[in-house]
């Protein structure tokens, strides 16, 4: 197969589908695109449009409820905190009117005792205790833990 005179340079290339230039040419035997023009100045740009919402606003706004895997969500900037993209939730049980479900109850806590301090657990008024017996004072300190406790 020959080739016309025609079909020389860059004929291959005329009517390709490429949006990505506005056409070719060879520049010390190599194939350059040549890319679209520069847009015009003026005006804002595309990602940096003014909106007039506060941020609070923004952020607490009602939101349709949404999950991962529902049909046709609505289409939203991208979070990764994002509505649409949590597994949907059950609903939380609505509970009995004046039904409470908190307890005040602490197994560790001795209710008899609750608000006795360490001053009127230990300072009893005593004189100080004069014995050097190890047996005698091992005795009444039992005797004084054992009255504690009740």
């Amino acid at each position: 197969m020959k080739k016309s005179q025609s079909e020389g340079g860059l004929a291959f290339l005329k009517n390709s589908k490429v949006g990505s230039a506005t056409g070719f040419m060879v520049v010390a035997g190599n194939v350059m695109a040549l890319p679209h023009g520069k847009k015009a100045k003026g005006g804002m740009p595309d990602g940096h449009r003014f909106t007039a919402v506060s941020e609070q606003n923004h952020q607490f706004q009602e939101v349709p409820h949404c999950y991962a895997s529902m049909d046709r969500k609505p289409l939203v900037p991208y979070s990764p905190l994002a509505p649409r993209s949590r597994l949907a939730q059950e609903d939380a049980p609505v509970p009995l009117k004046n039904a409470s479900t908190i307890h005040f109850h602490d197994r560790f806590c001795v209710h008899k005792r609750r608000f006795v301090t360490t001053h009127k657990n230990y300072y009893t008024g005593e004189s100080p205790d004069m014995r050097s017996n190890p047996g005698m004072i091992a005795d009444s300190t039992t005797l004084k833990k054992a009255l504690q406790e009740k």
